[in-house]
């Protein structure tokens, strides 16, 4: 069974943290979580890490269940409160999932990268309209360090 970590500690900017191949019960949680996020009703910026190859895998249901949740109202919250979304997957999947749209399937800024600092690199150059304002100054060192020590 894998492990999920929502992580707002540094909020505006929220973690999301991926480790081994998830249950279904394991992907609601998630959504709850992300659920709570919204309710602050808040800007915010997510970085979303899948640590490994397992953690990519979906169970049966992942899909549907998920859809149904965007169909609820999490797409429109999607669009209106996340001011930008970064996916960082194992770097030997990357080539498979490079071509994947984060702006068309979730309406928000974004992309999907092989590590953490081209992540970063991306935002840095990324258009104005990605505000990193509300973000504290350390914002990067302290991802770094909750990834290490998740």
């Amino acid at each position: 069974m894998g492990s999920f970590i929502l992580d707002q500690t540094h909020w505006p900017l929220a973690l999301t943290i991926a480790r081994e191949k998830l249950t279904l019960e394991q992907h609601i949680n998630s959504l709850k979580g992300w659920d709570i996020w919204f309710e602050k009703n808040e800007p915010f910026h997510v970085i979303r890490f899948y640590s490994d190859n397992a953690s990519l895998e979906q169970t049966s249901g992942v899909g549907k269940t998920t859809q149904e949740w965007m169909k609820k109202g999490a797409d429109l919250k999607f669009r209106t409160l996340v001011k930008s979304m970064l996916i960082i997957v194992p770097s030997d999947q990357y080539p498979r999932m490079k071509g994947m749209s984060v702006t068309k399937v979730f309406g928000v800024p974004g992309g999907i990268f092989p590590s953490l600092e081209d992540a970063f690199k991306w935002l840095e150059k990324s258009p104005k309209v990605i505000d990193l304002s509300i973000l504290k100054n350390d914002w990067k060192s302290v991802v770094k360090q909750t990834l290490e020590t998740s």
